[in-house]
């Protein structure tokens, strides 16, 4: 309770610092653009150089990291960049709900005592307009940034300009039940929307249910809002650079969500309460015959002490609609420079490392964290850590992913969508109902802030 008060006090004040300094609206985030005529904002950003990452006089120093690490593994790994470099790192490992709280902390105190942090895409909005983050958009090569996935760059970019160097890749993925697809008369999974709606009726038979999805009010119901608002050819964030939240394909999309929860009565009715552990779990239990869920969900699928479909799931990719192949969100994160820190040399070459083979492949072979690089997912190292042989069939939703809208302001206004999205789903009101609510609260939240 006490980080959660922390993390929603500084929430209100970064808000307002950021939404008064700066553009209320939400400016487009697109990672396949990476602008070369971006400035890069800061007097100390002119001294950083990509060139200089090996550079030997960087021996010695000392730079802090701020990273999620509950366990210690990756504090392990850290420290083979010492051994590389004679950098050292000092890991402030603490968990995920600490960590927003511990950066802003940080950021309105003016410290230095962080030098590196871990950043979740949602926040890459405040950090680069609160002036939290060191803008590497023209300090990164293009050529360098060019060789990550779509996801883990996207993730780490805001209005194009690059945050941090891309950390890891992630979506969510399509996870199938082929026994029970197989005893309803499918050989293969759903494409397309429309066919996940007809063999969602057949599936759901006998007390089991078709899907499960992690609809709780929470950011897990963004995060599958936002994939399907993706699939049936909407945008959040509108050529103009404005927020988009009642577009004719957001209201369809959640109109679809509702037809299959309220209409069709495929979904467990749960869902309205579960994240996606509780997903997950009752895709083990046999429960329901088909989930969206993040990476990591093998070798638990297939643990007999832990379930009940070993050897009976596969995974692929979220079915699209129309022209749309498929679409996810991304979970994706990156890490970044504080704009504060008096070590950023050795803070950019510990990046430059984050970013490369050299602590990809350990950092997936010790903790099953898929890699940023794109070129790793043929490198035959790789290939031999996946134990699960699911490498393949993971990789390729990472082109297909899509950034909830990460501008400032965002931790407040998308309790505001969730909570709306959340009364559509409930029949409070009718999914046009609820959506135009949620872009008359937004719009006042942003105003308000901005006063």
């Amino acid at each position: 309770m006490k980080n959660l008060k922390l993390r929603s006090i500084v929430s209100f004040l970064m808000v307002t610092v950021f939404l008064s300094a700066c553009s209320a609206v939400p400016t487009k985030t697109d990672g396949t653009n990476t602008p070369s005529n971006a400035k890069t904002s800061g007097s100390d950003s002119s001294k950083l150089s990509w060139d200089k990452v090996n550079d030997p006089s960087l021996k010695g120093q000392e730079i802090n990291v701020l990273v999620v690490d509950t366990d210690g593994k990756i504090g392990k790994i850290f420290k083979q960049f010492t051994d590389e470099t004679g950098i050292k790192v000092n890991e402030l490992a603490v968990d995920y709900n600490s960590l927003y709280g511990k950066i802003t902390t940080a950021a309105l105190s003016n410290s230095s005592d962080i030098d590196v942090f871990e950043m979740d895409t949602i926040w890459a909005g405040q950090f680069f307009k609160g002036n939290i983050a060191e803008d590497l958009t023209n300090i990164v090569p293009e050529d360098v940034q060019k060789k990550y996935t779509k996801s883990s760059l996207s993730s780490a970019m805001f209005d194009n300009h690059l945050i941090g160097i891309p950390y890891y890749s992630s979506t969510k993925h399509f996870y199938w039940n082929k026994d029970l697809l197989k005893k309803a008369g499918y050989e293969a999974p759903p494409k397309t929307w429309d066919e996940f709606r007809e063999v969602s009726k057949k599936l759901t038979t006998n007390g089991v249910y078709a899907s499960g999805w992690s609809w709780k009010q929470a950011e897990s119901l963004i995060c599958d809002y936002v994939g399907m608002v993706y699939a049936f050819g909407g945008n959040m964030i509108g050529d103009d650079g404005k927020l988009i939240v009642n577009s004719k394909e957001s209201i369809q999309a959640l109109q679809y969500m509702s037809d299959l929860i309220n209409t069709d009565k495929t979904v467990d009715p749960a869902s309205m309460q579960w994240t996606e552990e509780d997903v997950k779990n009752a895709f083990m239990a046999g429960k329901i015959a088909m989930m969206s869920n993040w990476e990591n969900m093998y070798p638990d699928l297939n643990d007999p002490t832990k379930s009940k479909v070993v050897n009976q799931s596969d995974v692929g990719l979220l079915p699209g609609q129309g022209s749309i192949v498929s679409s996810s969100v991304t979970g994706s994160e990156g890490i970044a420079i504080m704009k504060s820190s008096k070590k950023k040399q050795a803070a950019l070459a510990f990046l430059h490392w984050i970013g490369s083979r050299e602590f990809q492949i350990p950092f997936y072979s010790t903790t099953g964290t898929y890699p940023s690089l794109e070129e790793l997912y043929s490198d035959q190292e790789i290939i031999k850590a996946d134990k699960t042989k699911t490498l393949a069939k993971i990789m390729p939703e990472f082109q297909y992913g899509h950034n909830r809208p990460n501008a400032p302001g965002y931790v407040e206004w998308a309790d505001i969508l969730s909570s709306q999205v959340y009364s559509g789903l409930m029949k409070h009101q009718t999914p046009e109902q609820s959506l135009k609510e949620a872009s008359r609260l937004i719009d006042d939240a942003i105003q308000k802030a901005a006063k």
